[in-house]
């Protein structure tokens, strides 16, 4: 059991450098680890191959379960120094609901160390780089998969007094027609805001009183009125989503986010983890979130580029109209015009927070050509794997998520994927009918040139709002302000309203795809039960676990496109190198001493964002003198705010007086970069 991801992920094991190694196994068919399971896994890893191979401790769940983790490094000449290399950290199932994730995790560990000494690529990074992978994060929620009777669950094992009662997780679900699956329940209810979609018996949808319709049921997860108050299913077992309880954009009074940032022992195990750890550079997520394909973050942007009034009693100060909008950018150039401030750096998230606009809530300027970059490399890796992923449906970051921390608060480049979602099913749309596919391949003239007839049909069947006219989008694609590809990209993410008339049920994809879903176990038809108190309850629905985790014969061939994906974006790691040093003898024991320093990887060494959250670590290059040598100009000790990635080089200079032929020294380090010594020679 414990070496099931062995039997269904690798090939063969081999024996490298030391390593222990197993014969090759026939391959089993594909299962889910339940917790214990998991951290066997990674024990029966470590074992096997000792010398690249470490369970460390992460910490515990809300149920004291462990949160396992493991280190993976080639050790190299000091073993002491694997935990100060520049590392990568890999999360998976914050949620506990997305078990695929957990599965992927496994593969990258398992494919990490079988691959050592036999892919180029993959032992490169482990003697230079330490892995760390923690493949479940939620073990309180993830054991609802493997219960009796299943249910999808996101919360810890905290007991919460969700309905304030006095009583803790007493009214959870309950499994009315005995299939051991919690589904949904209908009941016929005049005050009801549901109706059976016309299209789709099987589908419910809300009634839309502007259509003159009228709401004949009430919609309830499957379960009764435990503790008589009235509710159903108000206060099931557990209580917190440690993936809503990061510190950045945290939602206050909101209980399944927590009462405090970091208040579960799951986000702060990991915050202390991240912390402790400065030399994490990166962080790469299976999760719900695939920041992937949609990089909005938490909201709509607070900082960095609405424009804002600035408020009287320092508009004046500043010579600015109190009633006029400005850009914080305009703001910051005119503090540092008037030279206040007493040698602050005037940023725009700085300002933002000084008038109290809130967190930043969207990635960077300075940072998206980055992940605009990923994202495409991303995109050739689906379709290179001959992997289709609906797009429109990747879901964005949430807010309190570890995505959000990290990439705005701890400060380093984070991607999350979600590995599969539920396909949709293929239209073949008329010739002469625009579609997103056309539309992102058109240039704009080209876009101007169908007309606002054909584009008004396609922002209605898009679902855009009622407001969003064809006049003014080819306005805007005619002043720049939008592409023709960026547009088709927003519409795809535009949630359509369903509808009687014609409008396809915002379920509709999913009910076509459980359709063929090898024993029938997506869907439960809808069919009547005795229930307690509800006269003509029927209970059905799609089946738990369905929307976020694929079917078994599916899972292999995407886990093992984003692993080699994931292995590709850390060899993309920072790394610092010096170029050269020279030496040029001005006269009288004088020299200029010049230190050329580049980043070889492909990522900056600090991000826009870490830069401003105060969370990016500069590069400290330290001069080291000799006997009888002094500085004349420059620094002993320079910093650099950030190297770019693909071969930036930065030059350092200074004056030294020293005997000819002696020679001097340069330290150059950063806690995510690791150290690296250079010498020259005055002559």
């Amino acid at each position: 059991m414990t070496r099931r991801i062995v039997l269904v992920f690798a090939v063969a094991v081999l024996v490298v450098g030391g390593v222990a190694a197993e014969k090759e196994a026939a391959p089993a068919a594909f299962s889910y680890h339940n917790p214990s399971q998991v951290a066997s896994a990674l024990k029966e890893m470590a074992g096997r191959y000792p010398l690249l191979a470490e369970v460390v401790p992460l910490g515990k769940s809300a149920s004291k379960s462990d949160l396992a983790l493991i280190r993976i490094a080639a050790p190299g000449k000091d073993k002491t120094k694997i935990d100060f290399r520049p590392a990568v950290l890999v999360t998976a199932n914050l949620e506990g609901l997305h078990l695929i994730g957990t599965e992927a995790a496994l593969a990258l560990a398992e494919k990490l160390l079988s691959s050592y000494g036999t892919d180029k690529s993959v032992t490169a990074l482990l003697e230079t780089r330490t892995v760390y992978i923690a493949p479940l994060l939620n073990p309180d929620a993830a054991l609802a998969y493997f219960s009796p009777v299943r249910q999808e669950r996101s919360l810890n094992g905290r007991p919460v007094d969700d309905d304030a009662d006095g009583a803790f997780d007493e009214d959870g679900f309950d499994d009315l027609n005995g299939d051991g699956l919690i589904t949904r329940m209908r009941v016929k209810d005049p005050e009801g805001k549901w109706i059976v979609d016309p299209q789709e018996p099987r589908l419910m949808r809300e009634a839309d009183p502007l259509k003159g319709e009228k709401g004949l049921y009430a919609v309830y997860t499957e379960g009764i009125d435990n503790d008589g108050d009235g509710q159903y299913n108000e206060d099931p077992p557990g209580g917190i989503e440690p993936n809503r309880n990061f510190p950045h954009d945290f939602e206050y009074n909101t209980k399944p986010a927590g009462l405090w940032p970091v208040s579960e022992d799951e986000s702060r195990s990991l915050a202390r983890f991240l912390y402790d750890h400065p030399a994490i550079g990166l962080v790469l997520n299976f999760s719900t979130e695939n920041t992937l394909l949609n990089m909005q973050q938490t909201g709509q942007a607070k900082a960095g580029s609405d424009k804002v009034k600035v408020p009287k009693m320092y508009a004046g100060f500043m010579g600015l109209d109190p009633d006029q909008e400005y850009t914080l950018k305009e703001i910051v150039d005119v503090l540092k015009s008037l030279g206040v401030g007493g040698g602050v750096d005037f940023t725009e998230d700085l300002v933002a927070q000084f008038l109290g606009l809130g967190p930043a809530v969207a990635i960077d300027r300075q940072d998206q050509p980055l992940f605009d970059a990923v994202q495409k490399d991303y995109k050739d890796a689906l379709k290179a794997a001959k992997l289709e992923y609906p797009e429109k449906r990747a879901k964005g970051v949430g807010r309190g998520s570890l995505t959000a921390f990290i990439y705005f608060q701890y400060g380093v480049p984070v991607f999350s994927t979600d590995v599969w979602a539920v396909p949709e099913p293929k239209k073949e749309a008329p010739q002469d009918v625009l579609t997103s596919d056309k539309l992102k391949a058109m240039s704009p003239d080209e876009f101007i040139g169908l007309g606002e007839e054909k584009i008004d049909a396609f922002l209605k069947e898009a679902g855009a709002p009622p407001n969003f006219k064809a006049a003014m989008v080819i306005n805007m694609v005619k002043s720049g302000q939008v592409t023709p590809a960026k547009m088709a990209e927003m519409m795809d993410k535009m949630p359509k309203k369903p509808g009687a008339d014609g409008e396809a049920n915002p379920e509709d994809y999913l009910i076509k795809y459980a359709d063929g879903v090898p024993g029938g176990k997506a869907f439960v038809p809808w069919a009547p039960v005795k229930h307690p108190t509800l006269a003509g309850t029927e209970v059905g629905g799609f089946a738990p676990y369905f929307r976020v985790n694929p079917p078994p014969a599916e899972a292999k061939a995407w886990v093992e496109a984003h692993i080699d994906f994931y292995i590709k974006l850390m060899a993309k790691m920072p790394e610092l190198k010096v170029g050269e040093t020279k030496v040029k003898a001005i006269g009288s024991g004088l020299y200029e001493v010049s230190l050329f320093l580049t980043n070889t990887g492909w990522f900056p060494t600090s991000t826009a964002q870490g830069r401003r959250s105060r969370q990016a670590w500069p590069i400290r290059v330290a001069l080291n003198l000799g006997e009888r040598q002094t500085l004349v100009t420059g620094r002993r000790v320079e910093t650099l705010p950030v190297i770019n990635g693909s071969g930036e080089v930065k030059k350092l200079t200074w004056t030294v007086r020293g005997p000819n032929g002696s020679r001097l020294g340069f330290t150059c380090s950063s806690p995510r970069l690791g150290s690296l010594d250079a010498s020259a020679t005055l002559n």
